[in-house]
């Protein structure tokens, strides 16, 4: 499905609406979100809610968040946790997605590398520092004997960057989503030679410290509103053809990622998940400049009003 860089929920004349800005990935995940935005849910909250699409990821979100440039944005639970943990100036208000997310282990259709013992002690493809391409890749490397150098790291801005940088022989992989990248394995343009599978939810909800002390009651409007539209697709029969349709997929990889994917319908963040998120990335050497120490958890986390 191609997204506009920007979608607004207009405002309806006469009427006064906060405007939001918040931001995510042009994927499949974030139906809820367009579908609210096309039923103007978010405006009958009392929102004018701005979508901005970032085909980079969650580490260009990070950037655009403590940039003043976004007042939420959906992030990958890695990559939110890591950065507010090195000083990114917002808050975890909710779960997103519950299911974890898999990751395609990609190399170009013209690379050397046949299985996943070949990979061992080869450069990564990602898309932004501390995006989900980014640490998934470091997760998977040392799963697999091996901690990739800064050096190993090669930022290609989004999917798009990954196939063209892949076209070659090189011995290069890249870990996007599985099912996003499934049209390019089909095209040949990467081949996929095994997954990697985060064992946590695979994203959350984030708010700025700014939004939330100002806007408290509005931002627990606009969590609401996606976890509604987000029940009702789930009970949707016909909504992995909606899917298909939408994102341009084929209907039964669309059926079968719709099986696997729950999104959040409420409840508070899971404070245990998180303290493994954390633990993870320390033990990866992700958060060497930071202290972790216990109550770490509860700074990543809104706790008053919390929806």
């Amino acid at each position: 499905m191609k997204i506009p860089a920007s979608i607004t929920s207009a405002a309806q004349a006469g009427t006064d609406l906060l405007p939001l800005r918040i931001a995510g990935v042009p994927e499949h995940f974030n139906l809820p979100w367009m579908l609210a935005l096309e039923r103007r849910a978010f405006v009958r909250a009392g929102v004018e809610l701005k979508w901005h699409t970032v085909p980079e990821g969650t580490g260009r979100m990070c950037t655009m968040l403590r940039n003043s440039e976004l007042d939420l944005a959906i992030l990958v639970t890695e990559g939110a946790v890591r950065d507010i943990l090195r000083g990114g100036p917002y808050r975890i208000i909710g779960h997103y997605v519950d299911t974890p997310l898999t990751w395609g282990v990609h190399v170009g259709a013209a690379s050397p590398i046949a299985t996943p013992a070949d990979i061992k002690d080869v450069p990564y493809a990602i898309s932004r520092l501390n995006s989900g391409s980014h640490l998934a890749a470091v997760a998977y490397a040392q799963a697999h004997g091996c901690t990739p150098k800064d050096t190993d790291l090669v930022v290609v801005n989004d999917m798009a960057g990954a196939v063209e940088r892949l076209r070659t022989t090189e011995r290069m992989a890249f870990l996007w989503e599985k099912f996003t990248t499934k049209p390019a394995v089909d095209a040949g343009l990467l081949r996929r030679v095994d997954e990697h599978r985060s064992p946590w939810p695979a994203f959350v909800v984030v708010a700025t410290e700014a939004a939330l002390a100002e806007h408290p009651r509005e931002v627990e409007r606009v969590l609401k509103v996606v976890r509604d539209q987000a029940r009702g697709l789930m009970e949707k029969k016909t909504a992995p053809e909606m899917v298909a349709q939408r994102y341009k997929m084929d209907l039964e990889d669309a059926r079968q990622w719709f099986g696997g994917v729950r999104w959040s319908i409420g409840g508070a963040p899971d404070t245990t998940m998180l303290e493994g998120v954390v633990k993870a990335l320390a033990e990866a050497g992700m958060l060497s400049d930071v202290n972790v120490v216990d109550g770490v958890v509860d700074h990543l986390l809104w706790t008053s009003g919390r929806a």
